[in-house]
């Protein structure tokens, strides 16, 4: 590092030196040049200082009492390089070999968490995500480093695919005590290209491909406030999202459920409200929660349906509409189906009638939900699920003509409501390198069982064969024995830990 350092102040200086001075003198260079331009030796002297600190770990590795009695150095400078955030990172280190296993190492690698094939550092990495949230692989990609240095799209993607993103929990000291949760549900429609590999979509009965999956989002939230005094618009009190493809609903629910724990005290807790279109997985939901959730049929598809079966009427739809909604409010079924009745006599096709059917049924179907708000204040909030799929889903899934993996999916949607959340990208980074290394921890767990198991069924069936006479030897064997087995795990565990 004082090599660097001593080489930035007779070189580096200069050049910083050089671009103020062009900064004063050139009227065509502009503030925001002047920052990009200053930024250059700047990240010279990181990329110098960072290589310098690895060749420096490299050399105390070659001159150790340790490295000596147990490695032997079967090449010298052998280069490497990664990209960093401040450029690429270039630097030489040694080769080695242990003497015990016959094992090559690069030891300053190992020692600096840099892996075999790494070709990007996790700042790298970090910065890819930060902006995958929002952009496409490929321009997340051209932003990941502060320099012209660039991440293929493939590559970034192969990063999100990677990702292991659990639900945000958080922990408090105290459970937040509220009388009503809410909880907006709906799903996004988002077009594959493929499942998990290029030609895998099923073909219908019609000769179309079945490519489309559907990411669910449910929001859950305390009450709603203005943003500010005299706004139109509102925000609201403690939301958490919860999005991604589940494969059972009440995967999702349970998520839901978790958090709803760990929150909230559920003593104080009296009614949670479920609104949207009424899909089966959004009611299913009530049967994860239990007795205090009810379901509310979201206005916005309550009105939507209707509009879709009496749209023909003509001028008179404004009319159909209003004696649906007065029955409604008078929970008089009756006249609800009465206007449907007159909607039927004066459709002039096949699949309008079906239109009007369905519609009666689904209004039908979701009477208790509809009604709900008659008699109960706290059902009448209202839903934003459609603008919130909008914003969290849609804006980056399907809104443009994008086509998806089933994975990229999910990812992506469990990725944005992890940011939404005000997750850290971070330290989903470091989730995911602490559970490789739980799953190493595994690994080997499992390796040293297995070899217990085989070591004790061998001693079991030598036991079974001897005599009564030889009992006391072989007590004395089995001791002798134990204790070497414990060694023996012990060493291995040791170097396993090395070669990982």
């Amino acid at each position: 590092m004082h090599i660097s350092i001593q080489q930035f102040m007779e070189i580096g200086i200069k050049k910083i030196e050089k671009v103020v001075e062009s900064f004063i003198n050139d009227d065509q260079m502009n503030i925001g040049e002047f920052v990009l331009e200053l930024g250059k030796p700047l990240q010279e002297l990181q990329r110098e200082i960072i290589a310098e600190t690895i060749e420096g770990i490299d050399e105390v590795y070659r001159k150790s009492a340790y490295r000596i009695n147990h490695y032997v150095v079967e090449r010298a400078r052998v280069p490497n390089s990664f990209t960093s955030t401040c450029g690429e990172i270039k630097y030489k280190r040694t080769y080695f070999k242990s003497k015990e296993t016959g094992e090559f190492i690069f030891l300053a690698d190992k020692a600096c968490g840099i892996t075999k094939n790494m070709r990007k550092s996790e700042d790298v990495v970090i910065e890819a995500i930060k902006h995958v949230v929002d952009t496409s692989y490929r321009i997340s990609g051209e932003h990941a480093t502060h320099t012209e240095d660039i991440i293929s799209k493939q590559a970034v993607m192969k990063e999100v695919h990677s990702l292991e993103i659990p639900a945000l929990i958080p922990f408090v000291k105290k459970k937040r005590q509220v009388k009503v949760l809410y909880i907006n549900a709906d799903e996004d429609h988002v077009s594959l290209q493929f499942n998990n590999k290029k030609g895998d979509l099923n073909v219908g009965e019609n000769g179309y491909k079945s490519n489309t999956i559907e990411p669910r989002l449910a929001c859950i939230f305390e009450d709603v406030e203005k943003e500010s005094q005299g706004s139109k618009r509102n925000r609201l009190i403690g939301k958490h999202y919860f999005a991604g493809v589940y494969k059972k609903s009440e995967d999702l629910w349970e998520e839901v459920l978790e958090y709803i724990d760990a929150v909230y005290d559920e003593d104080y807790l009296e009614h949670i409200y479920i609104m949207g279109d009424g899909a089966s997985w959004i009611k299913s939901g009530m049967d994860v929660l239990g007795a205090k959730c009810y379901f509310v049929l979201d206005k916005f598809h309550l009105n939507q349906a209707i509009m879709r079966a009496i749209g023909h009427l003509g001028d008179s739809v404004s009319d159909a509409r209003k004696a649906i909604y007065d029955g409604i409010r008078s929970e008089d079924k009756k006249a609800v189906n009465t206007v449907f009745d007159i909607a039927l006599e004066y459709s002039d096709s096949e699949n309008r009638k079906e239109q009007i059917r369905r519609t009666r049924v689904y209004i039908s179907n979701h009477w208790e939900a509809i009604i709900r708000p008659n008699h109960d204040e706290y059902a009448r909030m209202g839903c934003s699920a459609e603008g919130q799929v909008s914003h969290l889903l849609s804006s980056r899934l399907s809104s443009r003509p994008l086509g998806w993996s089933k994975k990229g999916v999910t990812k992506m949607a469990r990725l944005r409501a992890y940011v939404a959340n005000d997750g850290k990208v971070c330290d989903l980074i470091k989730y995911k390198q602490e559970k490789q290394h739980r799953m190493i921890q595994d690994e080997i767990k499992i390796e040293v069982d297995k070899e217990i198991k085989r070591k004790q069924k061998t001693y079991t069936d030598v036991w079974n064969h001897q005599t009564v006479a030889g009992s006391t030897r072989l007590v004395d064997g089995m001791y002798c024995l134990t204790k070497k087995l414990r060694a023996s795990f012990d060493l291995r565990l040791v170097k396993r830990h090395k070669k990982k």
